[in-house]
């Protein structure tokens, strides 16, 4: 096992390289002037020739665009993602994804698990009760629910559940921690999305092994429909949904900003935004790189998993 992790790891070293010199490229043609922005914010709203050199120089805007991408991504590796001259304070990039990527990833976590306990079981009914009106019934409400956009969805909740019905508390006040009843909403509001994917994956999967012959042989040595599911039906059926999981973690952690800005969430979402809003390229571009590193490690998570729920998979 340890083997087979420090090959996939070197194998997303490349990948990373390439990522990131395409996102580090893309902002440094794709942004306004960095140094322009400053000196026109220092001086007043003037121009000063003399103060403009002074910020390209600082910034090495002037260096070739090689040189530039190398002292940035040595820095990066050192844990230096520079400074945002733009947010208030000018404060390390590092900083302030230190204080918004744990917001970020525990209400991706949350929503992971919330689709989880809700899609996989549905997914499995659906399947046992193939073509019946509760089959129907269930695709069709999973399909309805995952047809309203977040930023729908979020604040509609919010008026029916929270100011009508009074089910859960107040929100809206800011992150709370994990545990917290203000996190049931955003979390299943955001859960939302990869809910009618999960559904129909896992209603397919388990479809897929009913119809073995193995299942057929072992209902005739006479094992009952609950042995014959918990036996062979579930640890076979999940291979497939073990992948969409995976994917489903990295889409939540970058589908988290309507529901960050609904619900007043400072989380890494809520930063990135603001950065492309406000043209801050560095902090855009840090972000861009950290949510590469966290989709490349949900896979690889897919495929230790994979692992330990199906030993026919090989290490080699």
């Amino acid at each position: 096992m340890f083997s087979f992790l420090v090959r996939r790891l070197a194998g997303l070293i490349p990948l990373l390289l390439v990522v990131s010199a395409f996102v580090f490229v893309l902002g440094q043609y794709g942004a306004g002037d960095l140094a322009a922005y400053l000196t026109f914010q220092r001086s007043g709203g003037r121009f000063d020739q003399e103060l403009y050199d002074r910020y390209r120089a600082e910034l090495g805007l002037d260096d070739p665009v090689l040189l530039r991408y190398t002292t940035w991504l040595g820095k990066a590796l050192q844990g230096d993602l520079g400074r945002s001259y733009v947010a208030i304070g000018e404060p390390e990039i590092a900083d302030l994804l230190a204080r918004s990527l744990p917001i970020t990833l525990q209400l991706a976590f949350a929503a992971l698990v919330f689709v989880t306990c809700t899609a996989v079981p549905i997914g499995f009914i659906t399947a046992l009760y193939r073509n019946s009106l509760l089959d129907r019934l269930l695709v069709s409400a999973a399909s309805v629910l995952s047809t309203i956009p977040a930023f729908v969805l979020a604040p509609l909740s919010m008026i029916v559940i929270v100011n009508q019905l009074h089910l859960l508390p107040s929100v809206g006040l800011g992150w709370r921690g994990l545990f917290s009843q203000e996190t049931i909403l955003p979390a299943a509001c955001l859960a939302a999305g990869p809910f009618l994917n999960l559904v129909r994956f896992t209603r397919a999967s388990v479809l897929e092994v009913l119809s073995q012959d193995y299942i057929r042989a072992a209902r005739a040595r006479g094992l009952s429909t609950l042995q014959v599911l918990l036996y062979h039906v579930v640890r076979n059926s999940l291979t497939p949904v073990i992948t969409v999981l995976g994917l489903t973690a990295g889409q939540l952690v970058g589908s988290t900003l309507f529901v960050e800005a609904i619900f007043n969430l400072q989380g890494f979402g809520q930063v990135v935004a603001r950065a492309l809003t406000l043209g801050d390229i560095q902090t855009a571009t840090a972000g861009a790189l950290v949510g590469t590193v966290i989709v490349l490690l949900s896979n690889l998570m897919v495929d230790v998993f994979y692992v330990m729920v199906d030993p026919r998979v090989k290490l080699s």
